[in-house]
């Protein structure tokens, strides 16, 4: 309840601490290719960590304790689970972002008399979802 993973290797040696929960844990996951790891806790965030102990980066999108993760098998979605009753995907496959966000601006880009030639060409070469 102290809001830190602790990473131990087979022989019950205590490897490293990793703090920065604001509330207890509640669950962890190790990516596919074990260099990230991924925290739920009852702060209602997950963090991510390299296998190092830094924090990379805290998710926030619940609204209520984070009870559980899951890497996808790719490692490229992660799922989270909350009691606010929600189940999230969370996606870091970079060029199925581009896709989407270049769908979704494409039109702005392309039609604004206010955008400047040089970001018209942002999504340039990149296939957007019709």
């Amino acid at each position: 309840y102290d809001g830190t993973v602790k990473l131990w290797n087979r022989q019950g040696k205590e490897l490293k601490t990793l703090n920065g929960h604001k509330n207890a844990v509640t669950s962890v996951a190790f990516s596919p290719d074990g260099e990230t790891i991924a925290s739920a806790s009852y702060d209602s965030t997950v963090k991510f960590w390299n296998i190092k102990g830094k924090e990379l980066k805290t998710l926030k999108g619940h609204n209520n304790w984070v009870l559980g993760v899951a890497f996808s098998p790719d490692g490229k979605t992660m799922i989270s689970t909350s009691a606010d009753n929600t189940v999230k995907l969370w996606n870091f496959n970079l060029d199925d972002l581009l896709k989407q966000a270049c769908t979704l601006i494409g039109d702005y880009l392309n039609n604004n008399p206010n955008v400047n030639d040089e970001d018209r060409k942002l999504c340039n070469g990149i296939q957007v979802n019709k």
